[in-house]
């Protein structure tokens, strides 16, 4: 009773505070109620962390009184029910800006205020002090904004304004995010002047759009027109949650890009922005950071090459030797780019540039020597994929290089000096690339050809007086795993034996790294290590593998809407010996196990020679891209090989 009656006293203290009881939610930007306010749970998905209550924009243009034109204003308002601990980390935002030949975007207009009532009914407004900003590089910073006394059960509201000179910068709406959300909505009021090409992602309709043409004329100066006015709107969201194994969220998270297609002068004409794949082509090759760059490392080959002997090589043999000078010659700064960032001059001085400066100086150094060598431009996995209908530079971000001799095609890149010739980074492989010739629409597929396999041999000799197993391991590991494990460890075995201990749980020691760093060659380490022995009334229970194969399933959901992008194929290899100590017997050793099919390849097998038990286990993925449909026999599969690999062999005294 007394429960009910503070109920009532809630509700009561809610209304006289101004709350409208029949009202579920507000649409009103600093107004909250009583049903947002006491709400403990979202009932479309009670489990959730946060749920947005709305998410309102609306992209508008106003004069630029200062250097004429207009400017871009993109106005944005998010209110978020907290509902749990976790939740509270929705109260952060990160707003991006950048910067162009027209100076720095801005925000303006910033609001925000957290709601409670469990103290009485207070608003906690958001202070300056919370407001930062961080520099990213020299043309990106990042506003941040934490909003103060957050906690379950708290409302948050944020508003805000970004302010742009860049019409090609238009910010993507996201109607779906990461926590379920009510009701999203983006107004957008079009000008003559700027005509965008709209993409949806994630969904082939909104549950709003509409066009409307009010009446009336703007005026600007001496420039007079009509709007027309987009709602485009989204209501009672998912979370967007199959985020493990994909290439990019924007490619399935519900959102609406918008691209810059075409700009109509006041005084007349026009120019297309987006054009065909050709014409954007043949742009790219007139561009000063792209083709006349490449141009300009041709001219200067000899001098940037001197002291290489090319001389009666071959032209694969000239590619590799090109390839290789370039990569341990000049560094990647850390940024991508599909154009170089700085002229040929100061790169070559500074000897270090974004992925543009590299792979173009390779493209023009392979030009030079009459090789058939093409830039080409794709969009990493974290970028998303491309809308092949929509030829937009805006959706490249990264450059390689394509070489073609005798009929055979090998994609470059020289970023990296530890990654082996003719072996892109992960994040290249994001389906294709577009060549860039002259007046070419041609697009190459971007795989992996390599596979990824880490092999463990083990070698296990017990001591029953200690109860401790003494093992010796050699680690074996090829392709993108290979890759991963020098470039973090390699000459560093501290590094190597934190790493075991963080991943694999084991203090190693007399730790070994290889005496060749040769990138054709596997990576390998040997080590060794001490176990406890589980004995039980006599009877040794043994991990064959020391708990140091597959133990936990990557697949953890309990179904699946997106496909699994593994990148590449995946395979581990386990091997081990078991010396049966003396005086004592095998009472079980597993069985032999095997599994075969469309998704997977599994072979479990053991023998005993003498006083050696060897046990040989493998598992190879024979796909990189798992169907939704696939996944549940997938995630089985994995299930039953960590069964499997899991069970024990048991020792006894003779």
């Amino acid at each position: 009773m007394m429960k009910k009656n503070a109920i009532l006293s809630l509700f009561f203290f809610l209304s006289i505070m101004g709350f409208a009881q029949e009202e579920k939610y507000s649409l009103d930007f600093g107004r909250v109620t009583q049903y947002e306010m006491v709400m403990k749970e979202y009932e479309n998905d009670p489990d959730a962390d946060a749920v947005i209550l709305y998410n309102q924009g609306e992209y508008f243009y106003s004069g630029n009184y200062e250097q004429g034109g207009f400017l871009l204003r993109m106005k944005k308002q998010i209110k978020i029910k907290i509902l749990k601990q976790s939740g509270v980390q929705y109260a952060n935002f990160e707003i991006p800006i950048f910067n162009g030949n027209s100076g720095w975007e801005s925000i303006e207009s910033v609001e925000g205020t957290t709601y409670n009532i469990d103290q009485g009914f207070t608003q906690t407004k958001l202070e300056t002090r919370n407001i930062f900003e961080e520099k990213v590089d020299d043309d990106v910073r990042v506003k941040k904004i934490a909003l103060s006394d957050v906690r379950p059960g708290s409302v948050i509201e944020l508003s805000y304004t970004i302010v742009s000179p860049y019409f090609f910068n238009m910010r993507r709406w996201y109607f779906q995010q990461k926590i379920p959300v009510i009701f999203s909505h983006l107004k957008y009021k079009a000008i003559p002047y700027y005509e965008y090409a709209y993409i949806l992602k994630g969904t082939d309709k909104l549950d709003i759009f509409t066009a409307t043409t009010p009446s009336n004329e703007i005026q600007f100066r001496n420039l007079r027109y009509r709007e027309v006015i987009y709602n485009f709107g989204m209501n009672n969201l998912p979370a967007f949650k199959d985020e493990e194994f994909i290439s990019s969220v924007d490619d399935y998270m519900i959102n609406i890009n918008f691209q810059l297609s075409k700009f109509h002068h006041p005084n007349g004409g026009s120019r297309d922005i987006m054009t065909t794949w050709p014409a954007m082509c043949d742009e790219f090759l007139k561009n000063d950071y792209f083709g006349k760059y490449i141009k300009d490392v041709e001219k200067q080959a000899p001098k940037i090459m001197s002291g290489i002997e090319l001389k009666d090589k071959s032209a694969q043999e000239k590619i590799e030797i090109i390839t290789e000078f370039v990569k341990s010659k000049y560094r990647w700064n850390g940024f991508s780019g599909k154009f170089a960032d700085t002229n040929l001059k100061d790169f070559l001085k500074q000897q270090s540039g974004n992925t543009g400066n590299i792979n173009l100086l390779l493209a023009g150094l392979l030009k030079s020597e009459g090789i058939e060598a093409y830039p080409v431009i794709l969009s990493t996995r974290g970028n998303g994929t491309i809308s092949f209908s929509h030829p937009f530079q805006q959706f490249f971000n990264y450059v390689i290089v394509l070489t073609e001799t005798d009929s055979r095609i090998v994609l470059l890149d020289a970023t990296d000096p530890l990654l082996y010739y003719a072996v892109l980074p992960e994040k290249c492989m994001n389906v294709e690339g577009l060549v860039i010739k002259p007046q070419s629409e041609e697009w190459i597929t971007i795989q992996q050809k390599t596979s990824s396999t880490l092999q463990k041999n083990l070698k296990l000799e017990i001591n029953p007086e200690t109860n401790t197993i003494q093992t010796e391991a050699l680690y074996l590991s090829t392709g993108p795993d290979a890759y991963r494990l020098r470039s973090t460890y390699l000459g560093d075995p501290d590094n190597l034996i934190r790493y075991l201990k963080e991943r694999e749980q084991i203090t190693a020691t007399d730790m070994k790294l290889p005496e060749t760093t040769a990138l054709n060659k596997p990576f390998t380490f040997f080590f060794r290590f001490e176990s406890p022995v589980d004995n039980h009334s006599g009877k040794l229970f043994i991990h064959p593998f020391c708990s140091l194969s597959l133990n936990k399933n990557p697949f953890r959901q309990s179904s699946r809407a997106l496909p699994v992008d593994l990148v590449y194929l995946q395979g581990e290899a386990y091997k081990s010996t078991v010396v049966i100590p003396e005086g004592y017997k095998v009472e079980y050793i597993p069985e032999n196990e095997s599994i075969e099919n469309d998704l997977i390849s599994f072979s479990y097998s053991t023998f005993i020679t003498g006083d050696q038990i060897v046990f040989n286990t493998q598992f190879n993925l024979k796909q990189f891209i798992i169907q939704p449909e696939e996944y549940g026999e997938l995630k089985d599969d994995f299930n039953k090989m960590i069964k499997c690999l899991s069970d024990l062999m048991i020792l006894v005294k003779e």
